[in-house]
């Protein structure tokens, strides 16, 4: 336990970590406490259910436009601009919704929100490799894991109760939190763009273009995307694979509470011998969580459905958790310090697209036969896709 102390109190000493930490976590948090109230917020102005759908839709196709274009932005702009336009553009639209509950405003304000939020997951995954030497990477990106989750945790499930106990507008307007991190966020943006000249200048070779970078990094993505799109659609349709909304809750208290602790784990466990085995490992463990829903809708009804519903949560939040952390360190390695930035928006795409992607082809297998059914497909191919995700010995 010492140890584990020692090891995060050495990267959390590391010049310009904790206001990086301190903006992941005020992003996060506002991100986190309207991603389930700003689609309430407007069935309750009248709208469908597939305007609901198209405000969390939008809200993440402007995050992956945003992480598409963010590096170039970062050449241009430098890093201390940027890092303010991505605060700004995520904290700003969120008050401007308390306002009305017109779908139109908040749409509007949701694709703002996007740009904002995929600017600084790209910046925040980046800064890594710039901030922290590889030797410590592993610990880093599991404190990042940390500051990313935690908020998640907290907020994205209490938010509709704030909004019971608070209301709507009031939990919308606190949204805007992020902006606090513009009292420090300029003496990082310049630290970082200095870091970056010089990481720059020592580099053994130019960065790569797209295609090569995908040849060196696409394990670490493929194991990625196989855990997050069943993640995805577990997070998508918890009310309708649990017998209640209240045990739809507990899955999901389970799968979020097991993700954040896995995150700094897996990380930790990337920068010692054997690592190569922990992806593959996540990747299985994702496969046997999928076999806990499956089993769970095959008896459902009965206590054992209950404990196998449960107990699958726990799994893929474990390989969820896991492999964010697992799949950044290796994709960061395996790419190297020239082309950190490139391998930092592909993670980020890639983990947006996995979500997305599994809620929508687990849905529609289900549709055209079960969730059992699905989910089943889901499992089979993560252990076909395990057997892809070791890392190579060099």
């Amino acid at each position: 336990m010492t140890r584990i102390v020692n090891e995060r109190s050495s990267v959390l000493a590391a010049p310009g970590m904790r206001p990086l930490l301190a903006t992941v976590v005020m992003a996060f948090t506002g991100f986190s406490l309207l991603l389930p109230i700003s689609p309430a917020w407007v069935i309750a102005g009248g709208a469908t259910e597939l305007g609901a759908g198209a405000v969390t839709a939008l809200l993440m196709l402007f995050t992956i436009i945003a992480q598409l274009r963010v590096n170039l932005a970062l050449v241009r702009f430098g890093w201390a601009p940027v890092l303010a336009a991505g605060v700004t553009l995520l904290a700003l639209p969120a008050p401007l919704q308390a306002l009305t509950s017109d779908l139109t405003l908040v749409l509007v304000s949701s694709a703002l929100r996007g740009l904002g939020f995929g600017i600084l997951t790209v910046c925040g995954a980046t800064a890594l490799t710039l901030l922290v030497p590889e030797s410590q990477r592993g610990r880093a990106v599991g404190a990042y894991g940390l500051a990313v989750a935690l908020p998640q945790l907290a907020f994205a499930s209490s938010a509709p109760m704030l909004s019971e106990v608070l209301s709507p507008p009031a939990v919308l307007t606190f949204g805007a939190v992020p902006l606090l991190a513009l009292t420090w966020i300029f003496p990082l943006g310049r630290r970082l763009t200095a870091l970056a000249v010089n990481a720059h200048e020592r580099a053994d070779a130019a960065p790569r273009s797209f295609v090569p970078v995908m040849a060196l990094v696409w394990t670490s993505l493929l194991a990625l995307v196989l855990t997050t799109s069943v993640g995805g659609a577990l997070l998508t349709f918890s009310d309708q694979i649990a017998p209640s909304p209240g045990l739809a809750t507990a899955a999901l208290l389970c799968f979020t509470g097991f993700a954040a602790p896995a995150r700094w784990a897996a990380a930790a466990l990337s920068d010692r011998p054997g690592a190569r085995w922990v992806i593959p490992g996540l990747v299985l463990t994702t496969a046997l969580g999928a076999a806990g829903i499956i089993a769970s809708l095959v008896i459902a009804g009965s206590i054992m459905g209950v404990v196998w519903l449960l107990a699958g949560a726990t799994l893929l939040g474990l390989a969820y958790g896991g492999l964010q952390s697992a799949t950044m360190v290796r994709a960061f390695r395996d790419a190297g310090p020239q082309n950190a930035a490139r391998a930092s928006v592909m993670w980020n795409v890639t983990f947006d697209l996995g979500t997305g992607a599994g809620a929508l082809l687990v849905g529609a297998l289900a549709q055209g036969t079960s969730f059992a059914v699905a989910f089943g497909v889901a499992s089979v191919v993560a252990i076909l896709g395990a057997a892809f995700t070791r890392e190579r010995t060099k």
